[in-house]
């Protein structure tokens, strides 16, 4: 990702089949049927059902990523 590129430029961009998203913040809640998170290198989903992790490997690509970094759609 750029650095003067906007997240919703990148996802129209990238993403094209993700209408809206936004990232993870520390305001993000899960609720009852927890949430699907979108790794932002690999681009693969992987439900959440708590956001209380300050990063997370994903199960696909085995990065370390950092909370604020996910991906989740609106």
């Amino acid at each position: 990702m750029n650095t003067t590129e906007s997240l919703s430029e990148y996802v129209a961009r990238k993403l094209p089949h993700l209408s809206k998203v936004k990232r993870v913040n520390r305001y993000t809640r899960a609720g009852r049927n927890g949430k699907e998170i979108t790794c932002p290198k690999c681009k693969e989903s992987a439900p959440v059902f708590h956001f209380s992790w300050s990063a997370l490997t994903c199960q696909f690509c085995s990065s370390d990523i950092n909370k604020e970094d996910w991906i989740i759609t609106v």
